[in-house]
């Protein structure tokens, strides 16, 4: 367990962000149809969470906070905070 950590975007970043894109949306009560990933951090707890920043379509930037618990809960990524930046 630690603080949070700039790490590289990798496939897995795309995949969970893929898993919380409605959720996004539902924070936001927009209807963004993409999301490109510009920085990803990461702290490890009892699961991971992450802090995306994303760019929509439309060039708007947006902070994501998302939580994954870990594996053998069979529980998916979900979204606990969404804001325009």
């Amino acid at each position: 367990m630690g603080g949070w950590a700039v790490v590289e975007v990798e496939e897995r970043h795309h995949q969970v962000l893929g898993v919380v894109h409605h959720g996004i949306n539902q924070h936001l009560g927009s209807n963004h149809q993409t999301f490109t990933i510009i920085e990803v951090r990461h702290q490890i707890v009892a699961g991971t969470n992450y802090q995306f920043i994303v760019e929509t379509e439309d060039h708007k930037r947006i902070q994501v906070k998302v939580f994954e618990p870990l594996p053998h809960t069979n529980q998916p990524a979900h979204v606990t905070a969404a804001v325009y930046l």
